[in-house]
């Protein structure tokens, strides 16, 4: 913040400006390491139903697709305004608020993956045949089930070495059966609501003179992206 001195009806108030720089000091000393993603829709939409193809092949019927992985910082705050740099908010639902540094184009939809955090994920896989893939890279494979049938790894099946498929050694389940896996890998929230998305600030040099625009950052409210596709949120 600079404080300025600015004649208005013939008094001298104080002016306090915004400097965007600073803003985005505080987000690469104090911000989370994250891969941002950008998301578009794909072209599979219904134009009918307003809906996503659930059965597309390209973006497994998310209805968006990402593209562009680029690392950079964000500061994450919970629901209710207080920073946290211990937990991702996960108040009401797997909600946060997060904040991109201002050169950060960020967009509805785009995709950000939190690079220092693991979380435990549990999904249903269909099987498919030799090589069955997984929701999420796996970190750490937990355990495999079919109803009580343990699936052991090292002797039903392998990791693949990219940790997003699983490589079957011997298989007794048939094409279609359905078994379920618990893994731990990162965390993956989706912008949605634009909180700040118009955000700047005139701001004047301290020697005066003409007025100049300074893009402040975007914030943005996020959702684990899980959540997001349980309550079909377009």
């Amino acid at each position: 913040m600079s404080e300025n001195m600015e004649n208005f009806s013939g008094f001298m108030v104080p002016r306090a400006d915004f400097k965007g720089e600073q803003f985005d000091t505080l987000i690469q000393q104090k911000g989370y390491r994250v891969l941002w993603q950008q998301g578009m829709l794909c072209s599979c939409y219904i134009a009918d139903s307003g809906q996503p193809d659930y059965n597309c092949s390209t973006c497994k019927g998310k209805g968006y697709i990402y593209f562009g992985d680029s690392e950079t910082r964000a500061l994450v705050t919970s629901i209710n305004g207080r920073k946290e740099q211990e937990h991702i908010g996960l108040q009401d639902l797997g909600s946060a608020y997060l904040t991109p540094l201002s050169s950060d184009n960020v967009g509805f939809r785009d995709r950000f993956v939190f690079l220092d955090f693991t979380m435990k994920y549990s999904e249903i896989v269909t099987h498919t045949g030799s090589v069955d893939s997984l929701r999420y890279p796996v970190i750490e494979l937990i355990a495999m089930r079919k109803l009580d049938d343990e699936i052991r790894r090292g002797v039903d099946l392998n990791l693949s070495e990219d940790g997003k498929s699983l490589e079957w050694i011997n298989s007794n389940l048939e094409i279609g059966d359905k078994y379920s896996v618990l893994y731990t890998t990162r965390p993956v929230y989706i912008a949605i609501n634009p909180i700040h998305e118009l955000r700047g600030s005139y701001t004047m040099l301290k020697g005066g003179g003409l007025e100049r625009f300074v893009k402040l950052p975007n914030q943005y409210q996020i959702k684990r992206e899980d959540f997001i596709e349980n309550e079909r949120v377009y």
